[in-house]
């Protein structure tokens, strides 16, 4: 039981190009990426932005800080030297003690990494790292910049890192110029050095990775959930279509099999139509020899000659059915047309006689020109078909007119008469299947012809206006085309 049902799940069949949702499926993808970028480009925006805040931070808290510092440095330290007439002079341990004393006092409790002072020539006076007092600062556009023109900056810098801390440590370094005080214009004191104030600010830096991080993941993470949901909705919608596609497609299957029983019923309908009549005849002319004892010799020859007629009648009806219902692959020949006209006007040659009918042609002189590739005894029964259905509906006295046309693939073969013609609501159904306008007919000449000249990689052409007869064109390609 497993195994059949199993066998009996369903299958959707993968749709051609991507299924009805492939342009869906495109604007997904599309858009999917076009959120990443956004969301990239947010990421570093929102990054910048706070760095630039952190930046910010950094700066006016190290411009309070220096600002103090410096005027501490100045009344503190600076001022009173130059009030005894003495010069600056670190390498004193008196001086160095007082300064370092001063600095550190102001600093205590200050997420302070460093502080150096910088004199004029670039000479570091003061450090908080005593390694680096007495040694010479490195080209360093901010500390020229604050000795020119007592611009402060600040700016973050990764330290090394260490295997307790793996992202390292960011500082911020802030270089102000250093002023003697003029009362109220302090800004305007002569710049005697420059102090660089060293501040670690490695949690706020890292405080806005993480934020930023954070949103990158959270963005991320919706973006995963959309994309997620838009797949299952466009396979859902994949799947729900291919079971309407499966269910449509066997609707069409058994709407083709009721066409085709329907076409058989008529069929048969059709062939005991048909026949029934031929064998009544035949039936009761047969019962009338058969009553007869002795019957008149004229009576005799007059029955049989209709037994005979019907019997040929019976004969063309079941033609017809068959090589409608059995066509045949066309032979690849070299076919000359006008010799199978000339075979179709030798058939009819007693019909054109008996209905005075007025046969004319107009044939291509060049045998080469009126050559084609296919079946010589197929083309003579698609032309005999036309021909006789034409005879049908010429009065007596009509004409009827066969040509030859050519250019440089194809050729033309033009059937025209002037009977009755052809309904113009007529003109779309003359090669469906048992459609007939004569009450003798099959319905099934004309479909034959259609069968043979589509055979033939040909077309067929119908004109007609009712009263006036009807144009028929058949275009085959040429020898020298189907060669090539």
């Amino acid at each position: 039981m497993e195994s059949k049902n199993t066998d009996k799940i369903k299958k959707w069949p993968k749709a051609p190009g991507g299924g009805p949702f492939r342009l869906l499926k495109y604007f997904i993808i599309s858009g999917f990426a076009v959120i990443a970028v956004v969301t990239l480009a947010l990421g570093t925006f929102l990054y910048t932005r706070s760095v630039e805040t952190l930046l910010k931070g950094a700066e006016n808290y190290a411009r309070l800080l220096a600002e103090n510092l410096n005027y501490n440095i100045f009344v503190g330290f600076y001022a009173p030297l130059k009030a005894r007439g003495q010069t600056m002079d670190l390498r004193k341990w008196d001086q160095f003690g007082a300064l370092d004393s001063l600095i550190k006092d102001f600093t205590y409790g200050l997420r302070i990494d460093r502080i150096k002072i910088i004199d004029k020539d670039r000479k570091i006076v003061y450090s908080t790292d005593y390694d680096l007092i007495g040694k010479y600062e490195r080209e360093n556009p901010a500390v020229d910049e604050a000795l020119s023109n007592g611009k402060d900056q600040t700016r973050i810098r990764r330290g090394d890192r260490s295997a307790a801390n793996w992202y390292g440590v960011w500082l911020a370094d802030t270089y102000y110029p250093l002023r003697e005080g003029t009362g109220n214009y302090w800004m305007l004191g002569a710049i005697y050095g420059v102090i660089q104030i060293t501040q670690d600010v490695t949690d706020q830096y890292v405080n806005v990775q993480r934020y930023v991080i954070i949103i990158l993941l959270v963005a991320s993470g919706l973006m995963a959930f959309l994309f997620v949901m838009l797949t299952l909705i466009v396979r859902r919608g994949e799947r729900i279509l291919m079971d309407r596609a499966a269910e449509q497609k066997q609707l069409e299957e058994k709407l083709q099999q009721s066409e085709k029983l329907a076409s058989i019923g008529q069929m048969v309908a059709t062939i005991a139509h048909e026949i029934r009549n031929p064998l009544g005849i035949i039936k009761s002319s047969a019962e009338v020899l058969a009553s007869k004892s002795n019957p008149d010799i004229s009576k005799i020859k007059r029955f049989t000659s209709i037994i005979l007629e019907e019997a040929t009648r019976l004969s063309l009806i079941l033609t017809d059915f068959l090589d409608f219902a059995r066509p045949r692959s066309p032979a690849s020949n070299p076919v000359d047309l006008t010799n199978v006209l000339t075979r179709v006007k030798n058939i009819l040659e007693h019909e054109i006689i008996s209905r005075n009918i007025s046969w004319s042609e107009q044939l291509d002189e060049a045998s080469h020109e009126t050559v084609v590739i296919g079946d010589s005894d197929l083309l003579y029964q698609a032309f005999l078909n036309i021909t006789i259905n034409a005879f049908e509906s010429i009065e007596n006295g009509g004409s009827f007119r066969v040509g030859i046309n050519s250019d440089k693939t194809t050729i033309k073969i033009v059937f025209s008469d002037n009977g009755r013609g052809i309904k113009d609501e007529d003109l779309n159904k003359i090669f469906t299947p048992f459609f007939t306008t004569s009450q003798m007919g099959t319905g099934l000449g004309l479909a034959v012809v259609h069968n043979i000249v589509s055979a033939h990689n040909g077309e067929i052409l119908v004109s007609s206006k009712e009263g006036k007869g009807a144009i028929f064109e058949i275009i085959l390609p040429k020898h020298d085309s189907v060669m090539e």
